[in-house]
């Protein structure tokens, strides 16, 4: 993960990336852990797709609203362009972290790397002071590293230099010359207290140093162990190794035999084998052909039920109607209705002639009187 996020930071992501999508860098160990498996599994289809146009590849930003199936598909789609190969489910990435989705991000970031030109500099090794090693003697040691620590320390400011020790000259040595010389020539110094001073101060002044392995008298030393451990291994595993290599050859040569016998006891049946499966394939052929037919047949099958079941349903609806007597009754009760209204229609009629004959008679008689009238009249 951490190899990652350096070659995302040699792609500029730190400020184009951030910039883009408005947000901070990653911790360098973001999609390794679990934390928020929704934006994380984000956070890692916007990655993809920021590596991916940075190799000169269009490639749209995700959006929370995409399918993430398909999205994985896309991006996989472009991995395996590559010629990486993909040996995980791509579920594994629905998570968001974890070793398959750093995998994913950093064969997007070396491809993106090699096709901006990106170089990769040989490392340049720093010049290593030779360091001479003493054996560790029993009792304390002394530190090189804690001496000129003490010494720094000591000595680390000018102001706590007084400033009359640099200021020396013959004047002011010159006349302690003579007196020293005297107190060398006659020591006062017991040889017994000596030399037990020597022997308690001689285990702190040996130096324990810290062995380097980058130095190349220690590499050479563990060369010089390993080849003389390989050359006595060598010699006993030789013929173990020989025996080994005989055996594997006999059973090669077992394998052979039997593989020939098989290939010669199958070869009828793989010929059998063969002609079985061409005839297979014309069965499913004919197969195939005919289930189209079928297909067809039912289809009108289905129009044709269509039809009878909605001429089946009228003819329910007319048997009903039929042995509903409600039409019936209603008929009756119109003919009573309209009997009614004729018997009625007859009485007017029976009573307007009536008034009409009375009308007539009326009429009749007062002609009459008329006539009677004219009549005397005329004879008078």
């Amino acid at each position: 993960m951490e190899d990652l996020i350096d070659k995302m930071k040699l792609l500029k992501y730190e400020t184009e990336f951030a910039n883009e999508f408005n947000m901070k860098p990653f911790p360098r160990h973001y999609f390794a852990i679990p934390t928020n498996p929704g934006e994380q599994f984000h956070m890692f289809v916007v990655t993809a797709a920021w590596l991916i146009r940075k190799g000169k590849k269009k490639f749209d930003t995700p959006q929370e609203s995409d399918d993430p199936n398909a999205t994985i598909s896309n991006i996989l789609d472009y991995v395996r362009r590559l010629g990486v190969a993909i040996e995980f489910p791509p579920n594994r990435l629905k998570q968001g972290y974890g070793e398959h989705v750093v995998f994913v991000l950093d064969r997007l970031a070396d491809y993106a790397l090699k096709i901006n030109n990106f170089l990769w500099d040989q490392p340049q090794e720093q010049d290593e002071e030779e360091v001479v090693e003493e054996e560790n003697g029993s009792g304390d040691e002394l530190d090189l590293e804690q001496v000129e620590e003490e010494m720094a320390a000591q000595y680390g400011s000018d102001d706590e230099y007084d400033k009359d020790f640099f200021n020396l000259n013959v004047q002011t040595i010159t006349p302690h010359v003579s007196q020293m010389r005297a107190d060398v020539l006659e020591s006062d110094a017991d040889a017994e207290a000596w030399k037990i001073e020597v022997e308690r101060v001689i285990p702190r002044l040996k130096l324990a140093m810290k062995p380097d392995p980058r130095d190349w008298r220690s590499r050479l030393q563990l060369l010089s162990k390993y080849s003389a451990s390989v050359s006595n291994t060598i010699s006993s595993s030789r013929t173990m190794l020989q025996k080994i290599s005989t055996d594997i050859e006999k059973n090669m040569e077992r394998v052979e035999t039997r593989e020939k016998y098989l290939n010669s006891q199958l070869s009828g049946l793989l010929t059998q084998y063969s002609k079985t499966q061409e005839q297979l394939k014309q069965v499913e052929e004919k197969y195939s052909k005919f289930s189209v037919g079928i297909e067809e047949r039912n289809h009108k099958l289905n129009q044709l039920n269509d039809e009878i079941q909605c001429i089946k349903n009228e003819l329910d609806e007319r048997s009903l109607n039929m042995t509903d007597g409600t039409p019936l009754v209603n008929l009756k009760k119109v003919l009573i209705r309209i009997k009614g209204e004729l018997t009625l229609m007859d009485v007017r009629i029976g009573v307007a002639s009536h008034i009409l004959l009375q009308a007539r008679m009326k009429q009749s008689t007062a002609l009459q009187h008329l006539l009677l009238a004219n009549s005397t009249a005329i004879a008078r």
